[in-house]
């Protein structure tokens, strides 16, 4: 079935007309293409080193083993521990300024003045 929109185009017609065009290619153009390939494929690099926190051992927590890794994963942990305390900080601050404003304004709950 022919589209009759060139829009309409589909992957099996796309694919039949793909393998249409090979099939007229002669074996120096064939054999310069599988070349240019192999090539290609010889010059991809797949074993790059990632960056990751995995150790490949079937362990699933994070151990670091290179020292950038180490270093990364102290960061982050001081960058936790630095964020932690600043909200309990603010946290802290803020509970106690409306302790101030309420001892100030003379608003104390009853609560307060109960011996639990």
């Amino acid at each position: 079935m022919k589209p009759t929109n060139p829009h309409d185009i589909t992957p099996e017609a796309i694919a039949g007309l793909l393998t249409r065009a090979t099939e007229r290619l002669d074996d120096d153009t064939v054999a310069a293409l599988r070349r240019a390939r192999n090539l290609a494929l010889e010059k991809q690099i797949l074993n790059q080193p990632a960056f990751t926190l995995n150790t490949g051992h079937g362990i699933h927590w994070p151990v670091p083993h290179t020292p950038h890794q180490w270093m990364a994963m102290a960061a982050l942990l001081i960058a936790l521990l630095a964020g932690g305390i600043s909200y309990w900080h603010h946290a802290h601050e803020h509970e106690m300024s409306h302790l101030d404003i309420a001892i100030l304004t003379d608003d104390l709950p009853m609560e307060i003045f109960i011996d639990r």
